[in-house]
């Protein structure tokens, strides 16, 4: 039996594979998007012309983040995600490596170690209907009155690339110009010094949000959730967060938001430890 090719996906491979990975159509559009912005593409395992197999990465400034590794179960266990994983990763260059697994995968995480990736922090996916706004007075309360000014990714580059090197461990310039296209962002000053970022978007989701300060978290969250109503009228959001940002964690769970599923975040950068930090989508965390 001839073992599955490694090829350059196609137009037609990336449209099938996001029709069985993508989940609706906001998240088929989200999955093709990050694949034909993938550095190296995408690349597929492809069996007698079948695609059995996809893997893409996904560039931040400083990190190497792979959004996808997926091998059909019953093709696995062949060498074929290290097959695939090699082609994503050639010419990455000198930057330090992440992704984002299922917590039930541990198939996935014993490969990524196996490569000398190590798992980090878990990462909580939570959701729920956003709460009245009366209700979320409690949360915003505190020591603190920030001023707010909308991104603008060219002006303020610099700024949230220092954040980001703090927060998440990479900058993301080529992110903030994204986002800054689908979603809307924040940014938060204090004393008309920049203190963080938070951005929400059309199908509810909330994130990237990263603060300077654990002290400044809980009033980020309740801006968000405002914004979230106040902008598109939403009412059920979803976050990414880490499980070392307990603050963001217990302030989402007393609003009455559900962790409904969870993730390991990877990484060889062994200081990373995310406490201020809330991530935008599995794709690019």
């Amino acid at each position: 039996m001839n073992e599955p090719e490694i090829v350059a996906a196609s137009d037609a491979d990336l449209r099938e594979m996001a029709a069985r990975r993508g989940g609706d159509d906001a998240s088929r559009r989200r999955y093709l998007a990050f694949a034909e912005r993938a550095p190296r593409g995408a690349w597929i395992a492809r069996d007698a012309g079948t695609p059995v197999g996809i893997g893409f990465a996904h560039a931040l400034d400083d990190e190497w983040f792979l959004s996808e590794l997926f091998v059909e179960p019953s093709f696995r266990r062949q060498g074929i995600g290290a097959r695939i994983l090699r082609e994503v990763a050639r010419d990455a260059g000198d930057v330090w490596r992440s992704a984002l697994l299922e917590a039930e995968n541990v198939d996935a995480m014993a490969f990524f170690l196996e490569h000398g990736v190590g798992m980090q922090v878990p990462v909580m996916h939570i959701a729920g209907e956003i709460p009245k706004e009366d209700a979320l007075v409690p949360l915003a309360a505190g020591d603190y009155r920030f001023g707010t000014v909308p991104i603008d990714a060219r002006t303020h580059g610099g700024l949230l690339a220092s954040l980001d090197r703090e927060v998440r461990g990479s900058a993301r310039e080529a992110d903030h110009q994204l986002f800054a296209e689908h979603a809307t962002g924040t940014l938060l000053l204090l004393n008309d010094e920049p203190v963080g970022y938070v951005y929400v978007w059309p199908d509810g989701r909330i994130g990237p949000m990263a603060s300077a300060s654990a002290a400044y978290l809980t009033q980020f969250l309740s801006f968000a959730l405002v914004a979230m109503r106040r902008t598109y009228g939403a009412s059920w959001c979803t976050m990414l967060i880490p499980g070392s940002n307990v603050r963001v964690l217990r302030a989402a769970l007393r609003a009455g938001l559900k962790l409904d599923r969870s993730y390991v975040f990877a990484s060889d950068l062994p200081a990373l430890e995310l406490s201020r930090y809330v991530g935008f989508h599995p794709l690019a965390f």
